[in-house]
């Protein structure tokens, strides 16, 4: 039997709220977390920002209140609080999707210098993501050491192809959309971590089709779907009956790569006596494109993580008709609220077709309409689905996730 197995994590970002830190945490595999900007460690910088009054907090001032983790300990980890910063503040005067590849393919080669000035401590195991951990990789195969990489979304140059359909048929609704997608140093980057990567994590089958067609060895890749907390996303009460117009909920970048215009199609067709929406993300869409639809829809803008589970509660229905994801968390959120969903095969969900919801197929509104229509008419239906996804929780729990990955890390000492 090997040493057990200690993990240094790599992660610019809260992604799913340093899930797989805290989780390796909790199983004892946990050597260090590295990441760009956390005030979990700084209780003196935490405090100082809330003094700040709300009236002069900006958007990403308030997503940087979130960036920590009470289960994490400080002494495991360690933040480029400067380099998080400075990724934040370009990313406010970002205009199209050309200069975000741009500050990503700067800045996440920054960041995986600044972890190898720190080192790998105890480590045998390093933990990365695309695009962000190609020289962590090459140095950790230097030490002899295992690389994992998970890949969040579909391979950049299949991302590039879809969206450009996307944009072909929603010409101007979003400016600046895809451009320099896939085409760029990041896509670089991601084929060169394949290369080293010793195993691949993917959230779900639609990223590990995407992976197998760019070339990566199918026996390379694990599929691990996410999950949520059941503690915060809990199932929803009696907001399944009545006659009234059926409440739908959107959540995400409300913007082509999501699918909102399609969405927005759908329910102009069915009309606002029988459905009530609302969209609740970043507007990314241009404003003009979106007044047709002010009568049947509602844009809410972000809302802070906290108060999530009570927009779940508002509502009877969750659509996401992502044209590209990795596996969206938000329907893992809904499921666990008790609703169904209607999705694409893109948005890598973890629906059951028939039981919890309904899969159509990507770009096909006809398809989206005659879902959200089956559910206005028939609210047995959600109460049916509603059932099936609480006999089916674990599926959805991010214990079970931290049970996979967790065993994911321990292969070799089976």
């Amino acid at each position: 039997m090997n040493a057990k197995p200690k993990v240094c994590v790599a992660m610019i970002g809260a992604r799913m709220h340093y899930a797989v830190p805290r989780l390796l945490h909790e199983a004892g595999l946990l050597d260090r977390f590295f990441t760009d900007g956390y005030i979990g460690n700084k209780p003196w910088l935490e405090t100082a920002l809330r003094a700040v009054p709300d009236v002069f907090r900006l958007e990403w001032f308030q997503r940087w209140l979130g960036r920590k983790d009470a289960k994490l300990p400080s002494k495991r980890v360690t933040s480029f609080d400067l380099l998080g910063l400075r990724i934040a503040l370009a990313l406010r005067n970002v205009r199209t999707d050309a200069d975000r590849e741009r500050i990503f393919a700067e800045t996440n080669g920054q960041f995986a210098k600044s972890v190898l000035r720190h080192g790998f401590g105890f480590a045998n195991t390093v933990w990365g993501f695309n695009t962000a951990s190609l020289e962590l990789f090459r140095a950790a195969k230097a030490r002899g050491l295992r690389c994992i990489l998970e890949q969040t979304i579909l391979p950049r140059t299949l991302e590039r192809q879809l969206l450009a359909q996307v944009g072909a048929e929603w010409p101007d609704w979003q400016p600046g959309f895809h451009e320099g997608i896939g085409q760029g140093r990041l896509a670089e980057r991601e084929k060169a971590e394949w290369e080293l990567a010793d195993q691949i994590v993917a959230g779900s089958d639609f990223v590990m089709q995407g992976l197998i067609q760019c070339g990566v060895p199918k026996e390379k890749i694990h599929v691990i779907p996410y999950g949520v907390d059941q503690s915060r996303f809990g199932p929803t009460r009696g907001n399944t009956g009545g006659d009234g117009p059926l409440r739908v909920l959107f959540v995400g970048e409300v913007g082509l790569r999501k699918g909102a215009p399609y969405l927005l199609e759908a329910l102009r067709r069915i009309g606002r006596d029988q459905v009530e929406a609302r969209f609740v993300g970043r507007i990314a869409l241009d404003p003009s494109k979106l007044a047709t639809y002010s009568g049947i829809a509602q844009f809410v803008g972000p809302v802070p993580r906290t108060e999530m589970p009570e927009q779940y509660r508002w509502a009877q229905l969750f659509v996401l008709p992502s044209i590209v994801e990795g596996s969206a968390v938000a329907t893992y959120e809904a499921l666990m609220s008790g609703l169904p969903v209607v999705a694409t095969p893109n948005t890598g969900t973890i629906v059951t077709h028939g039981q919890n919801g309904i899969i159509v197929p990507a770009r096909d509104i006809d398809a989206l309409t005659s879902a959200i229509k089956m559910y206005c008419r028939d609210r047995v239906l959600l109460e049916i689905n509603k059932k099936f996804s609480k006999e089916n929780f674990y599926k959805i729990d991010v214990k079970r996730y931290g049970h996979d990955i967790c065993k994911l890390i321990n292969i070799d000492n089976d």
